[in-house]
């Protein structure tokens, strides 16, 4: 067993100092016989006052020694942490000054009731003058006995006005005060009376993670499932940086500015809450411009009539999204206008599967609203498995394959949330294709490029089981050329 860095449980020293100091004062008249030596006032005086010193004061180190190793045993064992020094330093007060009065006594004869008593007053006298320090070292002896709070803790405290103080980790609690590392990496150091009188929360008890909340108004015409499934996947989009537990997103009030949401997600500790609510803020307010949403101005405020309610089907969100995917750049504006208006609005609720591995399709897929989870199956030693491959927000589109070369489905999609995609049919873009040739052309470049990034994305989902060729330009333009009947140069 490891006992390097550790005290042994049993103080050998202090008590061989503790035995040998009291043996020698009992046993000086037989030592001092033996030595042949006589009777000597001032030697016995000197060996007395020595071994009855030491006897005494080393009782009293043995007994430190001790308090030392109980305060440390739970920490060893993984129980709790360490007790702060302010125990351990108040013990050796206490057994070093009942050592120093018994050396008093016993020892020297002192009138040990007239000291205590002359010792009285002038502590009362230090006492009044000192009240203030007192109560700080009071107080962190009840601080230290209850354990409000520990080293490592986050906690904040309150002001005498009940306004909330300062937050920070605690990093150090001593005899006077508590020091506090704030998130900004200063140090406050507060006294321990003030603490003690005052209204603070501990942040990391009993869990070290606990729920934020972020709002948001949106304007009343948006109805709430809409706004829901938008907020919502925004949330989801990033709670592989929040903490274990359950996020949400809840009707908290509806005034002049409209109606309030929160966002509620878990944070893994004070310290990682300003990260997790910056990348909430930014997902939440992609969600919303992907969405063609804005957040909601005061009813009295002179802001623009909101498009909201004139673009129902989601017609002008499909253009402007259309515009942004590369598969699309080769396409004018006018082309892009006639392709969204043709494309049809397709609702899912959460878990919904879109469409399925291996199905045959002819459609093209464009998110607008909500998160889609992209799953595929593999064939293993263990048999076939379902691994997740990606994550689609809004803006993204799947089935470029299937619409443009009438492949296979290639993977399985389904809804994570509630969620709004617009299909665009091959029959839409066949005439597109047949008027100008050169679009096959360029489609079968984006394609290459984008079958090349997918690859490359998925590469570590796919492993180890063996990854699918990645189509080359020349055969994609063949494929789509035969789909669609063009004619060859």
């Amino acid at each position: 067993m490891k006992t390097s860095g550790h005290r042994p449980p049993l103080p050998i020293l202090p008590l061989a100092v503790t035995l040998c100091g009291f043996a020698l004062g009992f046993l000086w008249p037989a030592v001092r016989s033996r030595l042949g030596l006589g009777p000597d006032g001032a030697l016995d005086d000197t060996v007395t006052l020595v071994a009855g010193s030491a006897g005494w004061f080393g009782l009293a180190w043995v007994a430190t020694r001790v308090v030392d190793g109980l305060l440390r045993s739970p920490a060893t064992s993984g129980q709790s942490p360490a007790a702060p020094r302010l125990v351990g330093d108040l013990a050796r007060v206490l057994f070093f000054g009942l050592a120093g009065l018994a050396v008093a006594s016993f020892v020297l004869h002192l009138p040990v009731t007239g000291l205590v008593a002359t010792s009285g007053v002038v502590i009362a006298v230090l006492g009044f003058a000192l009240r203030n320090i007192l109560a700080d070292i009071f107080s962190g002896i009840a601080i230290n006995v209850e354990h409000p709070y520990r080293i490592g803790d986050w906690i904040q405290v309150g002001t005498a006005s009940g306004g909330p103080g300062p937050t920070g980790k605690v990093v150090e609690v001593n005899w006077r005060s508590t020091r506090l590392l704030t998130t900004d990496g200063t140090t406050v150091i507060l006294p321990n009376g003030l603490i003690a009188g005052s209204r603070f929360v501990n942040l990391s008890l009993p869990d070290p993670s606990y729920r934020a909340s972020l709002r948001v108004h949106l304007d009343a015409a948006v109805p709430v499932k809409r706004a829901r499934r938008v907020l919502m996947s925004a949330l989801l989009s990033v709670d592989h940086l929040l903490g274990e537990g359950p996020s949400d997103v809840v009707v908290e009030s509806v005034g002049e500015a409209g109606v309030c949401y929160l966002l509620r997600f878990r944070v893994p500790d004070h310290g990682a809450e300003i990260a997790c609510r910056d990348a909430v803020a930014a997902a939440m307010l992609k969600a919303l411009r992907d969405a063609g949403l804005s957040i909601a101005a005061p009813r009295r405020s002179l802001v623009p009539q909101s498009r909201t309610a004139r673009d129902l089907e989601g017609m002008d969100i499909c253009r402007r999204m259309l515009g942004a995917v590369p598969l699309f750049q080769a396409f004018t504006p006018g082309e892009l206008d006639a392709l969204a208006s043709r494309m049809m609005r397709r609702q899912f609720a959460a878990g919904a599967v879109v469409v399925n591995q291996g199905d045959q399709g002819s459609s093209l897929f464009l998110v607008t609203e909500g998160l889609l989870e992209v799953r595929g199956t593999l064939d293993g030693d263990g048999g076939a498995r379902t691994v997740v491959l990606d994550r689609m927000a809004p803006g993204a589109i799947f089935g470029e394959m299937a619409l443009l070369t009438g492949e296979p489905r290639s993977a399985t999609v389904a809804a994570m949330t509630d969620a709004v995609v617009h299909e665009l049919a091959g029959e839409h873009l066949r005439p597109l294709l047949h008027d100008r040739a050169e679009l096959a052309e360029r489609l079968s470049e984006l394609m290459a490029e984008r079958a090349e990034h997918n690859a490359e994305k998925r590469a570590t989902a796919l492993r180890p089981a063996p990854e699918p060729p990645v189509p080359h330009r020349p055969d994609l333009l063949n494929r789509l050329r035969d789909f669609f009947g063009l004619p060859a140069p």
